[in-house]
């Protein structure tokens, strides 16, 4: 054997490995043997714990001592071999006489097999994207002025923000002529900067279009915060394309259409309906459940008008049968706030109407009567009966003209424009009866009753805003607008029936 090594080295020194001499051979092969068992062990069943020199604490291998160099000899091999097999052990190098060991952590559990194989976290974890998260409209406590035909255009929704709106939304546009790229159908997307909650209604017959029309709005970037799908119009012209209130009755067509744009659009779904077909048998309290099923966090609110499509906008809205839709829900799922719509036209109506019935979200949605009464929002809000003169209700209408202008422009073009929108509109200012004119008891005005025929106002200007005729309007159009054409004639494009 070979002689005596040297002492032992100060404790500062590092830890070397100790090359054994050729005499030591048959002592080598006996420990190796050992260790080979050892391994074989390990390998059918974890060890308990590990007991390994610390790394702060160096040790100096005598050669002198046969036995001992052996043994650190082979329980070094046994941790070179457990290294490679178990993740908690690793080895620095630095330099060729500098190895250092750090403290293994707990090992984990193995398999049984013979080939040991390590498993991580990430194996496991699900890396897909998340998905989107909509931002949601918060309907409650707001007033939510409906989207208009004609009448609902850029101009009009300025005004009723000047007085109060909290929510505006466009005209009903429609999906073949936006895909057909027509600038007219394009432009009811506008929004202007004063409408700070804004959405836009799209009426289509299928879900496929639906998802196309999301897929434009995104490309082109048009700047929304809801899309409203319209499944309440009741014209003819549209209902026969499958579109408006034809669409509740074709449920695949509305849920493909749910979940086609949920996967283009960032903002919220509304969807818009009535009771039904037929005012004798609603069913909009069964198709609110699968709205509710199909909604996957991208429908925002339902809007119940509560009249039928051959009802239009004959007699009173049903907000019995509303609250009816809104506990129709399933417990099990989210539910979906449910706005009513019908007749609200004063204060007293929304408290009565929305506030009355506890399971409708708490907004006052006005349509019809943000047409006849632009300042019904302040009313709402201030909860007062505003007995508004006819001047104030002149200047309303010089603010439209002027928004008018500079919406549509001020040459000949934009002028008859601008005048047109505006005797469609007097079609429906003409309805007001002011409150002055009014006995106690028939305050407020019911959205049924008209003003009686040659009534006369406190003023010949209050007189003339009754009117029903539409020479009356032409005139008023000329106190802002300069005298029309020789031959010049209005007719009310909106023919929409009130009561019956």
């Amino acid at each position: 054997s070979s002689s005596s090594s040297s002492s032992s080295q100060h404790s500062g020194e590092k830890q070397v490995l100790v090359k054994q001499d050729d005499n030591d051979n048959i002592n080598d092969k006996r420990e190796h043997y050992d260790a080979a068992t050892k391994m074989k062990d390990l390998s059918t069943s974890p060890p308990s714990s590990l007991s390994l020199p610390s790394s702060k604490t160096p040790t100096t291998t005598n050669a002198t001592s046969n036995s001992n160099s052996n043994s650190n000899g082979n329980s070094d091999t046994v941790e070179e071999e457990l290294k490679h097999q178990n993740d908690n052990v690793h080895v620095e190098e630095h330099g060729q006489d500098d190895v250092k060991q750090e403290e293994p952590t707990a090992p984990t559990a193995r398999s049984t097999s013979t080939t040991l194989k390590t498993t991580t976290t990430d194996q496991a974890m699900d890396l897909s994207p998340l998905p989107k998260m909509k931002k949601l409209i918060d309907f409650r406590n707001k007033v939510y002025v409906a989207p208009l035909t004609t009448v609902g255009n850029l101009p009009f929704r300025r005004v009723m923000k000047r007085y109060g709106a909290d929510i505006t939304c466009g005209e009903m546009a429609v999906a073949f002529n936006l895909l057909q790229g027509k600038a007219g159908e394009w432009a009811l997307l506008k929004r202007h900067k004063d409408e700070d909650v804004f959405g836009i209604q799209i009426a289509a017959p299928h879900g496929d279009v639906y998802e196309r029309i999301s897929e434009l709005i995104k490309n082109e970037n048009i700047e929304i915060d809801f899309l409203d799908m319209n499944l309440g119009c009741p014209i003819d012209v549209i209902c026969k394309t499958g579109a408006g209130a034809r669409l509740m009755q074709r449920d695949h067509n509305l849920r493909d259409a749910i979940k086609g744009m949920g996967k283009h659009l960032s903002c919220p779904i509304t969807v818009k309906i009535r009771t039904g077909w037929d005012e004798n048998k609603p069913f909009a309290h069964n198709l609110v459940p699968k709205i509710q099923k199909w909604a996957m966090g991208n429908v925002g609110a339902v809007m119940v008008h509560g009249r039928s499509r051959l009802q239009r906008y004959s007699k009173l809205a049903d907000w019995d049968y509303i609250q009816k839709v809104a506990n129709s829900q399933s417990c099990d799922l989210e539910r979906l706030p449910i706005i009513g719509n019908g007749d609200i036209f004063s204060y007293v109506d929304y408290e009565e109407k929305v506030l009355g019935h506890e399971a409708l979200s708490p907004t006052a949605m006005i349509g019809r009567g943000a047409l006849i009464k632009p300042w019904l929002p302040t009313e709402i809000k201030e909860r007062r009966h505003w007995d508004i003169s006819a001047t104030e209700r002149l200047d309303i209408l010089k603010d439209f003209v002027s928004f008018g202008l500079e919406h549509w422009g001020s040459d000949t073009h934009g002028v008859n424009t601008t005048r047109r929108f505006l005797l469609e509109w007097l079609s429906f200012l003409c309805r007001y009866v002011p409150v002055g004119l009014l006995e106690e008891s028939s305050i407020p005005q019911q959205m049924n009753q008209r003003p009686p025929r040659f009534m006369c106002g406190r003023s010949d200007l209050e007189t003339l805003m009754m009117s029903g005729n539409s020479a009356d309007w032409i005139k008023i159009s000329e106190m802002l607008l300069g005298p029309v054409g020789e031959g010049f004639e209005f007719q009310p494009k909106h023919k929409a029936t009130s009561y019956k």
